[in-house]
């Protein structure tokens, strides 16, 4: 109704006068719904008028203009981690913490957690298309994923305003309280998790790796270990590990977690974990076993097959 101008309220009005107005057609006419055209009609019953401006603007003023409501937009976008009273501070508007929050809900920002992203330089980028283009027409069914993981009651992310639709911004920031140690192995028919309590080295890890595929070390035979860069999956002892089972050791391009497949089911046993919201190392430790238990050989092969989409 609003979207009308005060001509067109009248010319409605004038047609209605007549008592000839044919309602449908004033509505095509005037490229509206039928409702509106009784609404006018309705309106000036009531007030004999059909200006709306007193009703439409009636109340407090906006606090801010269309000007500030746009340059507050641009700075939550260049500030994206900042409170109420930075932006406050930041825009020097002459209006409360609250009003600040109400118009950036309004901008349709909403808060989530920051992702965290390591940086990559154009040599590891041309490392990783020729990994990439190396592996693609490969045997997936040939290879064994593996990756060390560290999950634990973390405090490591901060809430950023982003609007619907944008991308996460990303920080790295650190701190552990209670944790577990997870080593994994994951191929196409099986996968093992195994946790360990101390922190890897060359001898360890080896030790580590061959106790939690003693089991497996035989079906294993003629795959491919994919593992990321950690000094400790290249060393020459575990180099002599890989040769006495006949395992190849892959060459690994530097910050592609997106190419090891383990990374995704990761990302699914802290999902399951952080539902149980665990507050204790027990707690922790029991949400970690639940989730593996309900880790399925379907949802594993799915993460397999996904990595070939890279």
């Amino acid at each position: 109704m609003y979207k009308l101008t005060e001509e067109q309220r009248w010319y409605i009005i004038c047609e209605w006068k007549k008592g000839s107005i044919n309602i449908s057609e004033t509505a095509r006419f005037l490229k509206c719904i039928r409702a509106t055209i009784y609404d006018v009609i309705d309106y000036y019953r009531r007030h004999n008028d059909v200006n709306y401006s007193d009703r439409f603007n009636a109340g407090r003023p906006p606090a801010l203009d269309s000007t500030q409501i746009k340059q507050l937009d641009q700075t939550i976008q260049q500030n994206r981690s900042a409170t109420a009273a930075e932006l406050l501070s930041l825009t020097n508007f002459n209006i409360t913490e609250r009003t600040i929050q109400r118009y950036r809900l309004s901008l349709g920002f909403r808060p989530r957690k920051s992702v965290i992203k390591v940086k990559t330089n154009n040599k590891n980028e041309q490392n990783r298309y020729q990994f990439a283009a190396l592996h693609h027409l490969a045997n997936i069914r040939k290879y064994i994923f593996e990756d060390e993981c560290y999950v634990g009651l973390r405090n490591t992310q901060q809430i950023v305003w982003c609007k619907r639709g944008e991308s996460t911004p990303k920080k790295e920031i650190s701190s552990l309280r209670a944790h577990v140690n997870l080593i994994g192995f994951i191929w196409w028919d099986g996968y093992v998790f195994y946790r360990f309590d101390n922190w890897l080295n060359s001898d360890t890890y080896c030790n580590t790796v061959n106790e939690a595929l003693s089991g497996n070390l035989r079906k294993l035979n003629g795959f491919l270990f994919i593992s990321d860069g950690v000094k400790w999956h290249r060393s020459a002892q575990f180099k002599r590990w890989c040769d006495k089972h006949n395992i190849e050791l892959c060459e690994w391009p530097g910050y592609s977690p997106d190419f090891n497949a383990i990374e995704l089911i990761w990302n699914i046993i802290k999902q399951k974990v952080k539902t149980k919201n665990p507050k204790s190392q027990r707690e922790l430790e029991n949400a970690i076993d639940e989730a593996l238990t309900d880790l399925s050989l379907n949802v594993v092969q799915a993460c397999v097959k996904k990595i070939q989409t890279v």
